[in-house]
């Protein structure tokens, strides 16, 4: 069984970040992305960022954002995760759409979206406000993996060394608890979003699956047989006997487990459902899946994944 304390070694080191991280490399920065290039003229001192995973990033890396964007809607700007790491009240927005209006008020240096859809009009718009990183170069829209927007969004802080070591760390995490848990060798585990009206099943690249795989669990069959530049597909609830696994791990959109029964009966014929091995996602920490929300996650959920494959 795992807990908490796994965590609090990476978290102390986060939490000193502010004091402890300096800037690591010299300014002027000019830095390559999906959409071009940005020229950062000297360190920034007032940061937005625009989506929760950028928050948190910014946070672990010492610096305190003037103004986040939530997609997620939290009060703070952020998670219960990163919560810890902030020591100021930035402006705080909530939802989908982007206020250029309240960010420029902000008055930022530095805008970082690099968990982003890379759309070119938004870019266009943020970098008359300021310089503005956004979707890391060769990702693909909304999919830039947790290295990616981290050390992207480090090297624009003039913090590289630093980014690299919180991705270091993760990665030790992640080896910590494939060791602490022989158990997930040879069970496989898959990711479902069950949305009102749909399902779906993730590749073996999603990043919930990835992260999970790297725990010690192997994919099914059908998260190999996505399609080559899709990161997901559609599953008819006649067919959801295919995406079964020893684990499942469900985003629910908002409805409890016997709510999804309710509305996909079929769900419930699945051994894992019967048998108390599909979970459903309480919080957006995967969500998130920065370098500080990740081991939230799988703290949570490895004791559990441990104690029903162990009934």
């Amino acid at each position: 069984m795992l807990s908490i304390v796994r965590v609090l070694p990476l978290l102390a080191v986060l939490l000193a970040a502010p004091s402890a991280m300096a800037q690591d490399a010299a300014f002027p920065i000019t830095l390559e992305h999906a959409l071009g290039t940005v020229t950062i003229p000297a360190e920034p001192q007032r940061v937005v960022a625009l989506i929760d995973r950028d928050a948190d990033t910014v946070l672990a890396l010492g610096v305190q954002p003037v103004g986040i964007r939530s997609n997620y809607n939290f009060d703070a700007g952020v998670g219960p995760w990163a919560e810890p790491l902030l020591t100021t009240e930035p402006a705080v927005w909530k939802g989908r759409e982007l206020n250029f209006e309240a960010i420029a008020a902000a008055d930022p240096d530095l805008i970082v979206f690099a968990t982003s859809g890379g759309d070119a009009a938004e870019y266009e718009r943020l970098s008359q406000i300021a310089p503005t990183i956004a979707l890391p170069r060769g990702a693909n829209p909304w999919e830039a993996t947790t290295a990616q927007t981290t050390l992207l969004i480090a090297e624009a802080l003039g913090r590289k060394q630093e980014g690299e070591q919180l991705i270091a760390d993760l990665d030790a995490y992640l080896a910590t608890q494939k060791a602490a848990h022989p158990e997930f060798a040879g069970r496989t585990v898959n990711y479902l979003d069950i949305y009102p009206g749909g399902i779906s099943s993730y590749s073996a690249n999603h990043i919930v699956n990835g992260m999970l795989y790297a725990t010690g669990f192997s994919p099914i069959a059908g998260a190999l047989d996505v399609p080559a530049g899709q990161s997901s597909i559609s599953v008819s609830a006649e067919l959801l006997a295919s995406y079964d696994a020893d684990i499942v791990l469900i985003y629910p959109f908002g409805r409890s487990l016997d709510e999804l029964i309710a509305e996909t009966p079929t769900l419930a014929t699945l051994p894992s459902v019967e048998d108390g091995r599909a979970f459903v996602l309480q919080d957006l920490a995967f969500s998130s899946a920065s370098v500080v929300s990740i081991p939230y996650a799988l703290d949570n959920l490895l004791p559990r994944f441990s104690a029903a494959l162990a009934d």
